[in-house]
Order: structure tokens, then C-alpha cells, then sequence
């Protein structure tokens, strides 16, 4: 995700076309915010509107159901996703962790699958193999598998129980993580609300316990 896309057949983003909306006498800077505002508002808004409605509540479901334990794992760029997105969940419910750098730790963590496991993967344009390859060992174990891919669809799409497609549309050569992140927050409020006044609670105490150890 977010690799140089430039010149690529079927890119989303290529820079300031000729539709960018430029006025006579425009600063380059501000063509540049103004179709940038163009495109990220549109991006977000298609993204949105085109993820089919129980693919979104079946990953809500799935990540806020405490019976399983959720592993996040990223890409190149979309580690930072997998991060965020776990950084929430770990605030609102246990079992939730991120697949390790390190072989023998990540050899450890899928030799351990079963069927109560959710994989939460991203990947997006150009694919990683070893994406595809988590996704068909949880597949294999009963586990479930939420994907964040873009329109194109991850070959990992196959072995996953939901798959959320976002728009990449970007004003760069690079795909852009921004529609992306509202599917997130969006999901968060989710899980949020299928959790309660459970995560409320946990989100207080989690709070409390800072406090007290000083951390923030």
C-alpha cells in the first residue's frame, strides 16, 4: 500500500489532472489543497457508501465478540494501520495482539491457531504473498479472516470471512491510506457500541491505571 503507483494502468492517483478545478491566477499550493480536498472527500465518501452493510457489522461482530482473540498483521505501509486499529482494540477488550517481527515468535503464534481466532489483515497494492499465505493457515485452522484491501482486491480475498474494500484515490503517484482510516473509525465506533458499557468500563479503568502509573 502506498507504493509509487505512477504511470500504472487502472491507478486511481496521478498527481493534478485536468479536472483539478485550478482558477486562473491559483498559487501551485493551492491547486494542490483544493484538489486534494477534491479527491479525499470523494474518496471517502465512495469508500463508504460501497462497503456492502453485512460485510461491515460481520467485522464488527467478529472483533468485538470476547470468545475470540484477535491478531492484526500490516504490510510495507499498512503496518501503521494494523497498528492503529489494534492500539483501539486493546483499549476496549483482551486477546488482541500483533503477529511478531521475529520467525520463531511468528512461528510460535501460527502454530498456535484455532478456530477462535480472527486475523485482521491489510493489503493492498502490490500484494504480498505472505498475506495471502496468513490468511489461508487461518483458514485452514477454522479461524476467521477480516480483510482491508483496496478495489482491486488482495489475492487474499479468497480466504477471508469479510473483505473491506477502500478507494486509494490520492493527489501523489502514492495510493493513499485516507479512505482507509475512516473505514477504521468507523469499525471502532462499532465494535464501541456492540461492547457497551463494557468498554466503556474498561476504557475508565484502563484510564485510572495510567493515571496512577504515571503514564499519561
Amino acid at each position: 500500500m502506498a507504493l509509487l503507483m505512477h504511470g500504472t494502468d487502472g491507478s486511481e492517483g496521478a498527481g493534478l489532472a485536468a479536472d483539478d478545478g485550478t482558477r486562473e491566477g491559483d498559487a501551485p499550493d493551492a491547486a494542490l489543497l483544493r484538489h486534494g480536498s477534491r479527491l479525499f472527500a470523494d474518496a471517502v465518501t465512495a469508500t463508504l457508501a460501497e462497503l456492502p452493510p453485512h460485510d461491515f457489522e460481520h467485522a464488527v461482530r467478529l472483533l468485538s465478540d470476547r470468545k475470540r482473540r484477535i491478531t492484526l498483521a500490516g504490510g510495507r505501509f499498512t503496518h501503521l494501520l494494523a497498528q492503529y486499529l489494534g492500539l483501539h482494540l486493546v483499549q476496549l477488550r483482551d486477546d488482541v495482539r500483533f503477529l511478531p517481527d521475529r520467525d520463531v515468535e511468528r512461528t510460535a503464534v501460527l502454530a498456535a491457531l484455532t478456530r477462535r481466532d480472527v486475523l485482521v489483515v491489510f493489503d493492498y497494492r502490490r500484494y504480498e504473498s505472505d498475506k495471502t499465505t496468513l490468511a489461508t493457515l487461518v483458514q485452514e485452522k477454522g479461524g476467521k479472516v477480516v480483510l482491508f484491501t483496496d478495489t482491486w482486491l488482495s489475492p487474499a480475498a479468497p480466504h477471508a470471512e469479510v473483505v473491506l474494500p477502500s478507494r486509494v484515490t490520492a493527489p501523489s503517484p502514492y495510493d493513499s491510506l485516507v479512505p482507509t482510516l475512516a473505514v477504521l473509525e468507523t469499525v471502532v465506533a462499532g465494535v464501541i457500541t456492540a461492547l457497551g458499557d463494557d468498554a466503556r468500563s474498561r476504557m475508565q479503568h484502563g484510564e485510572d491505571i495510567a493515571g496512577r502509573a504515571g503514564l499519561y
